[in-house]
C-alpha cells in the first residue's frame, strides 16, 4: 500500500455530518465536519431534511480532497445515526422530511404495537423494546397520517442509506441499521412479516439487507462530480453509529463500552443471541458479524455535568477562561480532592427520566445525604458517582443474562477525564480503558469499508490492533470497599423514591 492510498469515511450524525480521511492504518489524514439543522414543527417532534446530509456530505468530501488529487481513495465507509427514517421515490427523492429517532411523536403507535403483539414478545423477536424511538412506530404513524406519501413511497431509508443511494443509485441497508427498525427477527436475520402486516408497510419498500462489510456498490459519475473524487470507488455497507462505535473500540469477547458524552450507553457483543433476555436490554445486530450488540442506555450523565458546570460553577468557569484550561479541568481538581463516597452524599442520575435500568419515564434526579458540610467537590463527584452506580447497575443486568465483561473500554467525551475514569474503575471493579480514538464510528466504518476491499482480513483483529488502549485505570482496593458499602444504599434509595416519582409527576404545576 501507497501513503497516498486512502479510505474515505462518512458519519450522518444528529447534528453534523463528520467526514474522515484515513490511511491504511487507521491514522486520521483529514477530517472536515458541517452541522445541520433539526426543525421541531410540533412539540416533541423532530425533523430534519435528509438533502441536508447529502450537502454536507459534498462539501466536506471537496474541502478534504482540496490539494490531493493524487490520492487514491480505496473504498468509502459508511455510519449514521439509527431509526431515523426517510420515504423516497424510485428516483432517490424525498417525499417528505426524514422523522428522527428522538422524535416522540409516535408514542401512541409504540403502545399499539405493544399491545397488539405483547411486550415481551416484542422484545424477544426483534430485540426492541416497544418504544417511539424505533422505525417501525414512525412507519405506522405515516401510514395513519400520511397515507398518501407511503403508497408514492418505493423505498423507506435511514441517514447512511440515504447518502449510499447518492452515492451509488442503490438502495441497500446493512443488518445493524435493519435490526433497530423493531422490524427485523434478529434470531433469523429477515424480515417479520406479521411487524409488517400490523404497521401497514409492504416489505417490498425495504432496501435489501447487506453484511456491514460488504460492498453495495460503487461512486457514480454523476456523485464523483460533485464530490471531486473519481467514480467506481467501491461504497461499503457500514452500519448504525453505536455499532460502528463498537467495531472501533473492539467489543467482543470479554470487553463492554462505556460511551459518554450528553449521555450514556453500556454495550457488550454477544456470538448468539440470548435466550433469556431481560427486557430491560436491547439486541441489535453488530456491525462484527457473527455477533449481536447487548445495549442499555441511560437518559443523562455527561449533561447532568455540563448543568452542573453552568449553573453552580461561574466562579470555576472564570478561572478556567483566564488560565485557559476547560472548566471540566477545574471541577475534575476539586473532584479529585474530594473522599471517595463524596461524604456519604449519593446521586439518582435521572435528570430527564430513566432508561436502562429503571424504565421510567418520571423518574427525576435526586440527592440523598446532604449536610451543611458538603461543598462543590462533592456535589461534583457525587454526580460522576452516581452515573458510574447505574453503569454499575447496568453490568449486574448483564450478569443476570450470563454475560460478565471483565474489563470496560471507555468511549466519547467522558473518556477523557482521568477522575472519572478511575471512579468507573473502583465502583465497577473491573479495570478501564481508554483507546487511541475515542471517538471511534468513523474508524469503525473505516474498518469495515476496509475490509469490504480486502485490505484487512480480519474485523475483529483490527478493531483492536488499529486502536490499542493508551490509558488503563485499576480498581482501587480502598476506593472499591466505600462504593461496595454504597452501591446497594443507592440501589435502595431508588427503590425507596419510586413511588414518588409517579405522584410528583401529577401534580398540576401553576
Amino acid at each position: 500500500m501507497s501513503s497516498l492510498d486512502l479510505i474515505l469515511t462518512y458519519d450522518i450524525g444528529t447534528t453534523a455530518c463528520k467526514s474522515v480521511l484515513f490511511s491504511v492504518d487507521g491514522t486520521v489524514v483529514a477530517m472536515a465536519e458541517q452541522e445541520f439543522p433539526t426543525r421541531h414543527p410540533e412539540p416533541m417532534w423532530a425533523e430534519q431534511d435528509p438533502d441536508d446530509w447529502w450537502q454536507a456530505v459534498v462539501s466536506t468530501t471537496r474541502s478534504l480532497m482540496e490539494g490531493r488529487e493524487n490520492a487514491r481513495i480505496l473504498s468509502i465507509g459508511l455510519s449514521s445515526q439509527r431509526e431515523t427514517i426517510v420515504p423516497v421515490d424510485k428516483q432517490g427523492n424525498k417525499l417528505c422530511d426524514a422523522i428522527l429517532w428522538m422524535d416522540r411523536r409516535t408514542a401512541k403507535e409504540a403502545e399499539d404495537l405493544a399491545s397488539y403483539f405483547g411486550r415481551e414478545n416484542l422484545h424477544s423477536v426483534t430485540g426492541m423494546i416497544p418504544d417511539a424511538t424505533f422505525s417501525a412506530t414512525k412507519l405506522m404513524w405515516l401510514k395513519r397520517h400520511m397515507p398518501e406519501v407511503v403508497d408514492a413511497a418505493h423505498c423507506f431509508l435511514q441517514p447512511k442509506e440515504y447518502v449510499c443511494l447518492k452515492l451509488t443509485g442503490a438502495f441497500t441497508t446493512d443488518y445493524s441499521l435493519a435490526s433497530r427498525t423493531m422490524m427485523l427477527d434478529v434470531r433469523k436475520l429477515s424480515w417479520c412479516d406479521d411487524v409488517f402486516a400490523a404497521v401497514g408497510i409492504s416489505k417490498e419498500k425495504m432496501p435489501r439487507i447487506y453484511y456491514s462489510d460488504e460492498v453495495v456498490g460503487t461512486v457514480t459519475t454523476e456523485a464523483a462530480a460533485l464530490l471531486g473524487i473519481p467514480s467506481g470507488i467501491p461504497v461499503v455497507a457500514g452500519g448504525g453509529d453505536r455499532q460502528c462505535e463498537a467495531v472501533g473500540a473492539g467489543i467482543f469477547g470479554d470487553r463492554a463500552m462505556e460511551s459518554t458524552g450528553t449521555t450514556s450507553n453500556i454495550s457488550c457483543a454477544s456470538d448468539h443471541v440470548i435466550d433469556n433476555l431481560d427486557i430491560r436490554v436491547v439486541c441489535s445486530v453488530h456491525a462484527l458479524r457473527g455477533h449481536w450488540l447487548i445495549e442499555q442506555g441511560l437518559t443523562t450523565s455527561g449533561s447532568i455535568l455540563r448543568w452542573f458546570r453552568d449553573t453552580f460553577c461561574q466562579e470555576e468557569q472564570a478561572d478556567a477562561a483566564a488560565r485557559g484550561i476547560s472548566a471540566y479541568a477545574i471541577i475534575d481538581e476539586m473532584v479529585a480532592n474530594a473522599q471517595p463516597g463524596s461524604h456519604k452524599l449519593l446521586m439518582l442520575p435521572f435528570f430527564m427520566g430513566a432508561k436502562a435500568t429503571r424504565w421510567n419515564p418520571a423518574a427525576r434526579g435526586a440527592f440523598l445525604g446532604v449536610t451543611l458540610g458538603h461543598g462543590k467537590a462533592e456535589f461534583a463527584r457525587a454526580i460522576m458517582e452516581g452515573v458510574a452506580f447505574e453503569l454499575r447497575a447496568c453490568l449486574d443486568i448483564l450478569k443476570g443474562i450470563g454475560l460478565e465483561p471483565s474489563q470496560i473500554v471507555s468511549m466519547g467525551g467522558g473518556s477523557r477525564g482521568d477522575v472519572w475514569n478511575q471512579i468507573r474503575a473502583d465502583v465497577t471493579g473491573r479495570p478501564v480503558s481508554v483507546p487511541r480514538v475515542t471517538d471511534a464510528a468513523s474508524l469503525g466504518a473505516m474498518i469495515l469499508a476496509a475490509k469490504g476491499v480486502g485490505v484487512i482480513s480480519d474485523v475483529a483483529e483490527a478493531s483492536v490492533t488499529l486502536n490499542p488502549p493508551q490509558k488503563r485505570y485499576s480498581p482501587t482496593a480502598s476506593s472499591q470497599a466505600v462504593y461496595d458499602q454504597l452501591y446497594p444504599i443507592y440501589d435502595d434509595f431508588y427503590a425507596a423514591v419510586e413511588g414518588l416519582f409517579d405522584r410528583l409527576d401529577a401534580v398540576k404545576a401553576q
